[in-house]
């Protein structure tokens, strides 16, 4: 069969189109409409004192995150992902597969490429899923492409920065193209999650008790860390972090020799980390090593031969951004740990928008990212006002906040929640104001007087109080450190652990973590996977029984969890499946096909899953049909048939073209018209499910018919057929 082109020329001649109204040579001042950039508030040159205007030689990077393909797709791809129903169940991306499913269509691509070179910028990088451009030019290019003005500015820390004095603008004809333009501003937007103790000098005024832990300065080791959280018989039995990759993202430098010290100090015989550098980014260690330092420790007390890659990029809007995605396109780490983060009200919606997308890309490749709630209890902007912490707000991350531990001998004893008024200081939770509450936080607590129906922030907690800190060796000499920061790389060496025992016991990795956390929460497990803490206060929140807004579901027994969550990581299916090739990975192999057109209608134009899908029609007087041939046990007690479809037309009026979904017999008889699709339901993907027990015993053709008209062509895709039988 001939293979269809015509479908893939149509977006270039649009993309023509769209250039004609781009400007030949080419700066905003030649009349060309402009759109302000939306959620791109100057609000960096608020923060500083003005020195003066940018010279307009100096050199500018930017980053443009560009609209996905499909985007309204995405989250309901995601939840039939980690659906345990769902025939996609776990069938995680690769990155090729984002990109050919999500990725910015060719003509977006093209029409941004061409205005920054009209405008005498170089394209230095481009993601590779063409979701992020990076681009180059002086900062009087910068200043005439996007209409802004480039003032250097000094803020109250004494530190100097450029920042743009005015949102940026884009031609309208790429308006709806481009969802951000970064780099505009070099001033510093995260803050580490890290709190060092205080040392304790005997005799004078300190609120802090002799640093507790064994630690040569005090603070807990990887022994006392593992005994406290039931970490120890994984690591007993094995399961040790082999195999696995963890992912910090970083926005400063560490000293190797820090790592080495604490490593041969503890006997853990832990990989070296390797060191990931994004825009350019010097990797010195500076102000930040410290946070840097304890993280990677941190990991390797709790998961000891997991390898580690460190992605340190700039810390500016662009270079967060950059980092991120450097950490999801190079998909090499099954985990992500985040200490970093910037309170939600400071957060740019278009930063937000941008970033949440590369959470989603995450999710999909099977990516558990794990991110400090914050430092400064309920009030995240260290004002008076309440707030949490992004990104551990993101509905695509697992915001962990922070505990006071205390054992009992070398076990567990209690924990209460880490909460210090005299500093205002406590672990991250609240409510965020951007994301809804997502549809897997449920359970005990999830309704709280509190609950205005958005997401609730923090999922998970561990240990995280300066005054039951953890031993670190950093800058040449062991300190105390808490903060949430030590948390979440606690909670990603868990999931490195979980997903050892996982691949030795033949399931699957935990991908995105919520969803199970959540459900080992609501569900009776074999074990008791969580310790539930239920006495003090992130500084307004009280800790509750069941989920509270302090410490979320709670702290982690691990050895339980983990094997909770491997009891049904992948469960057997619920049935036995029928249908061969059903998500047309392997072409046409198990169906029968034919056009009218002679095309091939397994291709790759448009996947629900995977790679490849059915693509019928989308020509005129088409008639094309693909089946396959099934029989259905006379023993079966159901039958249920399902497959996702897509209707995309081109119709003004209606309904000329049909998709017909039946059931025939050998002889090509029409058994049943289960449903009936046409140009008037055109819509993105829709699951379809239809009972067939009764024809139980019969030997049946699972048929797809589609017909067009004459004029105005209306394209189906079909794809995860599934026909299964209890």
């Amino acid at each position: 069969m001939a293979k269809r082109f015509k479908k893939a020329m149509i977006p270039t001649a649009l993309a023509v189109l769209s250039l004609a109204l781009l400007p030949v040579q080419g700066t905003m001042a030649q009349g060309l409409d402009k759109v302000k950039m939306k959620g791109q508030e100057a609000n960096s040159a608020k923060h500083g004192t003005l020195l003066g205007h940018k010279a307009g030689n100096e050199k500018v990077q930017l980053t443009l995150s560009l609209k996905l393909q499909h985007a309204d797709q995405i989250d309901s791809f995601i939840a039939d992902l980690y659906d345990p129903a769902s025939p996609n169940y776990k069938k995680f991306l690769t990155t090729d597969q984002w990109a050919s499913k999500f990725g910015p269509a060719q003509s977006d691509v093209d029409s941004v490429l061409s205005y920054v070179k009209s405008n005498g910028l170089t394209v230095t990088e481009i993601s590779k899923d063409q979701q992020f451009v990076t681009v180059e030019g002086k900062a009087s290019q910068i200043e005439s492409a996007f209409g802004v003005t480039l003032n250097n500015y000094k803020n109250a820390k004494g530190e100097s920065y450029f920042a743009n004095s005015d949102a940026p603008v884009v031609p309208s004809a790429i308006a709806n193209v481009v969802t951000g333009v970064y780099g505009l501003s070099s001033e510093a937007v995260a803050h580490r999650n890290a709190k060092p103790a205080s040392p304790y000098v005997a005799g004078k005024p300190n609120n802090l008790q002799p640093n507790v832990g064994s630690g040569p300065t005090g603070g807990y080791t990887p022994t006392e860390l593992r005994n406290a959280y039931d970490i120890a018989p994984a690591i007993s039995a094995g399961y040790n972090g082999t195999g696995q990759t963890v992912a910090l993202f970083e926005l400063d430098g560490y000293v190797q020799s820090n790592i080495t010290t604490y490593v041969n100090n503890y006997s853990l015989g832990s990989p070296t980390p390797t060191k990931v550098l994004v825009d350019g980014y010097s990797g010195a260690a500076g102000s930040g090593q410290g946070e840097v330092e304890l993280d990677i420790e941190v990991v390797n007390a709790i998961a000891p031969k997991a390898n580690t890659i460190v992605y340190e990029g700039p810390n500016t809007d662009a270079g967060v951004l950059d980092t991120y995605k450097k950490i999801a396109n190079d998909n090499k780490a099954q985990v992500v740990s985040i200490s970093w983060g910037l309170c939600e009200p400071n957060n740019s919606a278009s930063s937000m928008s941008s970033l949440h997308t590369v959470f989603q890309q995450m999710a999909t490749q099977g990516q558990s990212v794990f991110a400090a709630a914050g430092d400064d209890g309920a009030y995240d902007c260290g004002d008076t006002k309440l707030s949490v912490d992004n990104p551990a707000d993101d509905t695509y991350v697992t915001g962990v906040g922070g505990t006071n531990l205390t054992l009992s001998g070398s076990s567990y004893g209690s924990e209460k929640v880490w909460g210090t008024s005299s500093n205002k200081s406590g672990g991250g939770g609240g409510l965020s104001t951007v994301y809804s509450k997502p549809s897997w936080q449920t359970g005990p607590g999830v309704t709280n007087s509190y609950s205005n129906g958005m997401r609730q922030v923090p999922d998970v907690s561990a240990v995280a109080d300066p005054a039951t800190g953890y031993s670190i060796y950093s800058a040449g000499s062991w300190v105390v450190y808490g903060g949430t920061s030590c948390a979440a790389p606690l909670w990603a060496g868990i999931a490195a652990l979980n997903n050892n025992y996982a691949a030795s016991n033949g399931k699957s990795n935990l991908g995105q973590a919520n969803p199970t956390l959540y459900a080992m929460f609501n569900t009776t497990q074999t074990y008791n996977a969580y310790h539930d803490v239920t006495s003090g206060t992130n500084l307004y929140y009280p800790a509750t029984s069941g989920y509270d807004l302090a410490t979320g579901i709670g702290t982690p027994d691990a050895w339980n969890l983990i094997r909770d969550i491997n009891s049904g990581t992948t469960p057997p299916p619920p049935s036995s499946e029928l249908i061969t090739n059903g998500g047309f990975e392997s072409g046409s192999t198990g169906w029968t096909e034919s056009s009218s057109g002679a095309y091939e209608l397994v291709d790759t134009s448009k996947p629900h899953a995977g790679t490849h899908s059915a693509y019928l029609c989308g020509y005129n007087n088409c008639t094309d049909s693909i089946y396959q041939t099934v029989t259905i046990p006379a023993t079966a007690a159901s039958a249920t048939l399902s497959m996702y479809t897509y209707v995309s037309t081109t119709e003004t009026s209606h309904a000329y073209d049909y998709l017909k979904i039946q059931l025939r017999n050998t002889s090509n008889t029409v058994l049943s018209t289960l449903q009936t699709l046409s140009d008037a339901t055109a819509s993105g993907w829709v699951k379809q499910t239809f009972d067939v027990s009764s024809y139980k015993g019969q030997t049946i053709r699972v048929y797809l018919l589609g017909t067009n008209d004459s004029s105005n062509a209306t394209s189906f895709y079909v794809d995860d057929v599934s026909l299964q039988y209890n």
